[in-house]
């Protein structure tokens, strides 16, 4: 019982509640730091980008000539890989 004897009250060091309540008045803060990559201007300028070229490539493969003198299906891929009726074993 003696050890209570000699109790005294805590106190703060100075200054600590003006910091923390500065430090809780910036974490109440909206913070507005919006990244460059999202930008409405940056992103529709990027998707436009993209949707031309698209655009480009699907007119580019529509351009390309049929070639009608090569048979189609089995035929073409057995001419590709040089397979023809006849087995190597025989």
């Amino acid at each position: 019982m003696n050890s209570l004897n000699g109790l005294k009250k805590a106190e703060a060091p100075e200054f600590f509640y003006t910091r923390l309540s500065g430090r809780m008045q910036n974490e109440t803060e909206p913070v507005r730091k919006t990244s460059f990559l999202l930008r409405p201007a940056l992103v529709t300028a990027v998707l436009s980008v993209v949707l031309v070229l698209n655009v480009i490539s699907l007119i580019k493969t529509n351009e390309q000539p049929v070639n009608s003198n090569k048979p189609a299906g089995i035929e073409a891929f057995a001419e590709a890989y040089n397979m023809d009726g006849s087995s190597v074993y025989e």
